[in-house]
């Protein structure tokens, strides 16, 4: 499905194969998309607008080496996330990622595994509140890195993240620019296999953190189909 209407509301369906949003304004709510290959959404960039919400949204795990739940920049509320190599992967700033459960990542080929992405060339961004929970002993719960261009801006806060080498990223190991504004605060975390934090070549903030509790699937699973 590839929508083309500023203001459209997509609702209520059952999609197989992706969803390519390339105009501004529009909202995807309620919708059960399952798809192989590279994204279950598209959101195109420079495309302004979009929520995406209260969606299931299933990679199926084979032949999505390389996937993507949500790729785009956007408001991004309430989602339940699987089968793929990454829940969320932003290609633009000004995004709000909340309340998401990402979970049961799986894919083809050689994954490496990342619950939400932030991969440079990427400004004002909000992570809260989410559910994140990488089983695999690689990459991470949430990546925050300068490899196509600066971060600045970046707020992780209040989420609960499980997994990877470290659960948390935030490395200016990269040429694409500086990272300034970072701040990793008042999450639960769960010990990826080599630890919590990877932070290199930059000073982001990272207090108020404490041991994950026992897990238990957050509320949005019950919710959707």
């Amino acid at each position: 499905m590839t929508v083309t209407k500023a203001g459209a509301v997509i609702e209520g369906l059952n999609i197989t194969g992706p969803v390519i949003i390339e105009a501004p304004n529009v909202t995807l709510k309620n919708c059960k998309i399952t798809f192989t290959g590279y994204w279950g959404v598209y959101i195109k960039p420079g495309v302004t607008g979009t929520i995406v919400q209260d969606n299931e949204i299933n990679g199926t795990g084979t032949n999505n080496e390389g996937s993507h739940g949500i790729l785009g920049t956007g408001t991004f509320l309430r989602n339940n996330i699987y089968n793929v190599e990454n829940g969320i992967t932003l290609n633009g700033g000004d995004t709000t990622i909340r309340d998401n459960y990402i979970h049961d990542l799986k894919a083809s080929g050689a994954p490496h595994y990342d619950g939400i992405e932030v991969d440079g060339g990427i400004s004002n961004v909000t992570i809260e509140h989410n559910t994140v929970l990488n089983d695999h002993t690689q990459t991470s719960a949430v990546m925050i890195d300068n490899y196509f261009g600066p971060v600045s801006n970046v707020k992780v806060d209040n989420n609960y993240l499980v997994g990877g080498g470290y659960t948390v990223y935030v490395d200016g190991q990269f040429n694409g620019g500086s990272i300034s504004g970072v701040s990793v605060t008042n999450n639960y975390l769960e010990k990826g296999y080599y630890g919590y934090y990877l932070v290199r070549n930059n000073d982001a903030t990272v207090s108020g953190n404490a041991q994950a509790p026992a897990r238990r699937a957050p509320a949005v699973e019950k919710s959707l189909r």
